[in-house]
């Protein structure tokens, strides 16, 4: 336990954490393997890069508008149950969708409704799971810690599972890698049985009528750390996290190259992230997490427009892993600001704010970021990206400045 202590998060002082984790670590590698064999069944069935695109818009989009609404009921019904009943959807989901891929030409449409099916059931998860942390790890402070590790388990899946999907597919059919995705959402029943968590607080329904959800996003909007710092993050979404998706035609046009660099570049952004997660997931307290919100965004923006200009593949690498860094930085960032500053009884409805204004928004980031790549070039469009972010950022910061009472708000909202 001394050399646990030492090394490991902080988070992991916790033995419910460790539980949590292990099963986030097999939940999270069984959704990266079937995202992959997702992609590559609706890619061989239709050879249209365009429906491929749809598929993720589907699994994406929902956070627009549910994350929300799902943050508002996770803090009405017992959070326990209710991830325990996501899991099981998302497992006879991916069930469902070994079934059609058992079949010799399954019906592309049920793909595409199996693909919503399974957005808005992660629309769900994500506020509830989130929303759980503070009952798990007990110590307030220990939040950063564990909301870090979270996005060093995201991102080791996303450098790991896709290689293992690979692997799979070569030798079994697509079939298969939903099978095990379904099964691997059994570690997380396991974990959360195993952890015994009393009911939060928030987890039952109180006396009294609820907040309407009108009122709630305008109060959930007063808060200091949404007001001044969640733009940023909504700046990422829009601008930064839409280079993963142009890569192959990023690689091509700057570099010619082949799927390997691709391959290469994509893995460097993950690095580049997994890299900062790690880093996170060591600190105590929020003093950094406030200065990385505000210096993350302006320096991924600057990298990015340094990366569009760049036709070395060697000087472009470190940029893109600034760049998957950065995002990174400023994501988790404000999610462990935002879950810091409210108490447990609205730490649902703020996670689903955050869901909505960050992985809501990113599709339309890979939407606008593609139509104007194909009208005015993708060096341009980068570049314009970039400086789009930057002046977020920029404007973000003047705005927080500009109100003499804002920064003696935001520590105080955080117990600063």
């Amino acid at each position: 336990m001394p050399l646990l202590s030492r090394f490991a998060p902080p988070a992991f002082q916790m033995p419910r954490y460790r539980l949590f984790a292990a099963g986030q670590v097999v939940s999270v590698l069984g959704s990266w393997i079937q995202q992959v064999a997702l992609g590559w069944l609706v890619f061989r069935l239709t050879n249209d890069v365009f429906l491929l695109g749809l598929t993720g818009f589907l699994m994406q989009i929902p956070h627009l508008f549910i994350a929300p609404i799902a943050g508002f009921v996770v803090d009405r019904l017992p959070r326990v149950r209710l991830l325990i009943a996501i899991n099981l959807a998302l497992s006879v989901l991916a069930l469902l969708l070994a079934v059609l891929a058992f079949q010799a030409n399954p019906d592309i449409r049920l793909l595409f409704a199996l693909a919503l099916g399974i957005g808005l059931a992660n629309a769900c998860e994500s506020p509830t799971r989130q929303a759980l942390l503070g009952a798990i790890v007990e110590d307030r402070a220990l939040l950063p810690s564990a909301i870090g590790f979270n996005s060093v388990v995201f991102n080791t899946g996303r450098l790991i599972g896709p290689a293992i999907a690979g692997l799979l597919l070569l030798r079994v059919s697509e079939a298969w890698c939903f099978i095990l995705n379904a099964a691997s959402f059994i570690a997380v029943i396991i974990a959360l049985t195993a952890m015994r968590l009393p009911d939060t607080p928030s987890a039952r329904g109180r006396a009294g009528a609820p907040i309407p959800i009108r009122q709630t996003l305008q109060r959930l909007a007063e808060l200091p750390v949404a007001r001044y710092l969640l733009p940023n993050a909504t700046a990422v979404a829009l601008f930064a996290l839409p280079i993963t998706h142009l890569m192959p035609s990023i690689v091509v046009a700057f570099f010619g190259g082949d799927q390997g660099t691709v391959g290469l570049c994509i893995s460097t952004s993950g690095a580049g992230a997994l890299t900062c997660a790690a880093f996170l997931s060591m600190q105590r307290g929020h003093s950094l997490h406030l200065r990385l919100v505000q210096i993350a965004p302006v320096v991924g923006g600057v990298a990015l427009i340094a990366f569009s200009q760049s036709r070395s593949l060697w000087l472009s690498l470190p940029l893109i892993a600034i760049i998957g860094a950065a995002s990174l930085a400023t994501s988790a960032s404000t999610n462990t600001l935002l879950q810091q500053s409210v108490d447990d009884a609205w730490r649902g409805r703020v996670i689903g704010l955050y869901f909505m204004f960050f992985v809501g928004f990113a599709p339309l980031g890979h939407l606008l970021t593609g139509a104007l790549a194909s009208n005015i070039g993708l060096a341009p469009t980068l570049a314009l990206n970039g400086a789009l972010m930057t002046v977020a950022a920029v404007i973000a910061k003047a705005r927080l400045v500009a109100d003499p009472t804002a920064n003696a708000r935001l520590r105080s909202s955080l117990g600063a």
